[in-house]
């Protein structure tokens, strides 16, 4: 249960004593964490503990309590005051209310029902300011997830709020849970929070995990060893604000070990990989092959790596997007953001998931390059160019592809698509290289290669009148 903390000021030892004596304070969630006999002992505890709750005397000898909540305020204490007071000091009581005091209870009928009562509120009002100040800590929550993704931080202009919140947060513990949540937010339960241990639980979304972080004002020791840890989920306890960006890593690591399915005590074989910026250079050269089976082999293995270098699942997901937006460029699409991508929760699925998405976008790389017509083998002969373009291929070699003469092959494709087939194999090379020229680094000579031209020069001759610049110009001209 949180214990919010009492000081209790009285110059009557009696007085004191009958206060402190007349309460449950811990069935109520209150601790007593110090006494003090006037204002000067007092005002020093003040500063010390740091109270939520002050209950004083009014009239006390040197410091009243009057004075003592003035000098409580000019420290930048906001610890709530009860004062309590004598029939002849209701002038002092308004004073006190005037300054601040959250109320003033008469010592004659002062009981517990009446103590309790003004003590339930000002646990409502304390609830309220945490969840309110909270509110300011979530700018700050995004920069530090920006920093953990390698992405642009926020402009800063929340940083008074910011500041402000945490001031207030600054001295509590912090217990950071994280979950494997997929496509929506995670809930308390499934990450075995005991919400009534915490002064404000706050959640945080992005990229299928779900973070919590619980405030509260008891040490690590008290509570830390308490947890009932579990696989999917990652635990940091007794952090605090200004370990916020290490400890919050350090709990997201802990889902890895789930995120790839690895138990603790097993090891996989590790074979020797080439690195991801090779095997990403070979996947668009398969891409643009369009060979599926090659993608997908390719896509594999990048997996295998990222494992094998220990990628975080929040790296793995940043890989995964980057990738789909590269081939989506190449493929001449409008990159989109895909809900699937973070809501994956395994390795092994969102490789599943990006395969497909591959697979899918060169059928219909195929299907719009394709000018069906109605006869089978010029559809066969198209969409054989569309998928060795790159190699050097003859009107024979189709001919044979089909089983029929070079001669009739020639005159039919000219009837059915109105251009010859090498006219028609060099405007799909064409295409390519403009997908190249536009979303890629390759020179000239190389996209030549790449494109099925054995000549560079022959290559920009084609280029030039099929597009009518040079291929530097079209580029160029594109911002690229």
């Amino acid at each position: 249960m949180i214990m919010w903390t009492i000081l209790l000021v009285e110059d009557e030892v009696f007085v004191r004593e009958a206060i402190r004596d007349t309460v449950n304070w811990a069935r109520h969630g209150f601790s007593v964490v110090g006494e003090a006999g006037n204002g000067k002992e007092a005002l020093a505890a003040i500063l010390k503990l740091k109270p939520d709750v002050v209950i004083a005397d009014i009239a006390m000898p040197g410091m009243d309590g009057i004075e003592l909540l003035k000098e409580t305020r000019k420290a930048g204490i906001r610890s709530r005051f009860i004062m309590l007071t004598a029939l002849s000091h209701f002038d002092y009581a308004r004073d006190a209310l005037q300054y601040g005091a959250f109320n003033y209870l008469l010592k004659l009928s002062l009981n517990d029902d009446v103590l309790l009562e003004n003590l339930a509120r000002i646990k409502e009002e304390l609830i309220e300011e945490f969840t309110i100040a909270g509110e300011a800590l979530y700018p700050y929550y995004h920069r530090v997830w920006s920093g953990i993704c390698g992405t642009t931080a926020s402009d800063g202009n929340d940083q008074i709020g910011t500041i402000a919140a945490a001031e207030k947060f600054r001295s509590l513990n912090l217990d950071i849970f994280t979950v494997l949540s997929g496509a929506v937010p995670a809930n308390e339960n499934l990450a075995s929070i005991q919400t009534e241990k915490y002064l404000l639980v706050q959640s945080f979304y992005e990229r299928g995990q779900t973070t919590y972080f619980c405030w509260s004002s008891q040490k690590k020791a008290e509570h830390g060893s308490k947890f009932k840890l579990n696989c999917s989920i990652g635990i940091v306890a007794g952090s605090s604000l200004t370990q916020l960006s290490q400890d919050w890593r350090s709990a997201l690591n802990q889902l890895n070990a789930d995120w790839y399915g690895c138990k603790a005590d097993s090891v996989k074989e590790r074979h020797e990989l080439p690195a991801i910026a090779e095997l990403e250079a070979e996947l668009i050269r398969c891409f643009e092959e369009r060979d599926e089976h090659k993608c997908a082999e390719v896509i594999a293995l990048i997996w295998g790596s990222m494992e094998i270098s220990a990628f975080s699942h929040i790296e793995v997901k940043m890989l995964a997007s980057h990738l789909l937006h590269m081939l989506a460029m190449l493929a001449g699409r409008k990159s989109e953001d895909r809900w699937e991508i973070n809501s994956a929760v395994s390795h092994e699925s969102l490789l599943v998931f990006v395969q497909q998405a591959i697979h899918e976008q060169i059928r219909q790389m195929k299907e719009e390059n394709i000018s069906y017509t109605d006869h089978p083998e010029v559809n066969r002969v198209i969409q054989y160019m569309l998928e060795h373009f790159k190699e050097n291929i003859k009107v024979a070699d189709l001919a044979r592809l089909v089983s029929i003469n070079v001669d009739y092959l020639s005159t039919v494709f000219g009837k059915k698509t109105g251009l010859t087939p090498i006219a028609y194999l060099q405007n799909i090379r064409i295409v390519q290289a403009k997908r190249l020229l536009l979303h890629s680094k390759l020179n000239v000579e190389e996209i030549a290669y790449q494109t099925g031209f054995s000549d560079n020069a022959y290559f920009i001759k084609v280029f030039k009148r099929v597009v009518g610049q040079t291929p530097s110009s079209f580029r160029r001209e594109n911002n690229i």
